[in-house]
């Protein structure tokens, strides 16, 4: 009797099953820029069979979170369930299809929602849609914005969405110089001039918001995940 179709197969079997094991887990990360005054700071995440408490933090990134693979529909709620059937209607849910590994979930005010008044935004930076050292930046005001970040330069329209490439080769500080053309028309005018610290091994999510005031905010967010790190993860600019 031969023992090799045997073998194959245990082997094969200890080859997925160390797979497995060394696979990167799916994760996420939550920010909430200009949460509003009341708005909620910690939530529960659930994924259909059970909860987990999160921060939604708005001046810097909340925990590395880490959610099931395969297609999903995560809801948001104040307080944590395990029955699918204690899931409240109006309950936020997000979307996240199988092949989405890395990403973030941008909260944004949904007063309208009266069991939990913030919306759920999913912005997917894995398979090398965001690289280490780039920066995705997101415009929600009505405003062109230009920046030179470094030896880059950045442009990003009116309620747009960008990437900026890496302001130098590696890490340092760098001068970020922000413009802002006032409604996407005529000259620009000087938003901020600052001295910035860049991390070449790190993602970076830029954020612009109105502020009613005068100048738009500028956030800037570093997602390090080493432990060790000792620069500070967010700038923000009044």
């Amino acid at each position: 009797m031969s023992f090799s179709p045997v073998i194959a197969i245990l082997s094969a079997a200890f080859l997925i099953c160390a797979s497995a094991l060394h696979a990167k887990p799916r994760t996420c990360r939550i920010v909430f820029p200009e949460r509003p005054e009341g708005s909620p700071k910690i939530a529960y995440l659930f994924d259909g069979s059970k909860s987990q408490g999160v921060s939604l933090p708005s001046m810097n990134l909340s925990e590395v979170i880490e959610m099931p693979r395969g297609e999903l529909a995560i809801a948001m709620l104040a307080s944590a369930i395990s029955d699918p059937e204690l899931l409240p209607p109006q309950a936020p849910v997000l979307k996240i299809p199988e092949g989405v590994k890395d990403f973030y979930i941008i909260i944004t005010p949904d007063p309208e929602n009266k069991t939990l008044p913030i919306k759920m935004n999913l912005v997917d930076t894995g398979g090398g849609k965001l690289k280490a050292g780039e920066t995705l930046w997101y415009n929600f005001t009505g405003h062109r914005i230009a920046a030179k970040l470094g030896s880059a330069q950045m442009t990003v329209d009116p309620q747009g969405r960008t990437i900026s490439k890496d302001p130098m080769p590696a890490s340092g500080y760098y001068v970020a110089q922000f413009a802002f053309q006032a409604n996407g028309k005529g000259a620009y005018a000087p938003i901020t001039e600052q001295s910035w610290w860049h991390d070449a091994n790190s993602k970076h999510l830029g954020f612009i918001y109105n502020t009613g005031g005068k100048l738009p905010k500028i956030y800037f967010f570093r997602d390090f995940r080493d432990p060790e790190a000792t620069k500070e993860e967010i700038k923000v600019v009044e």
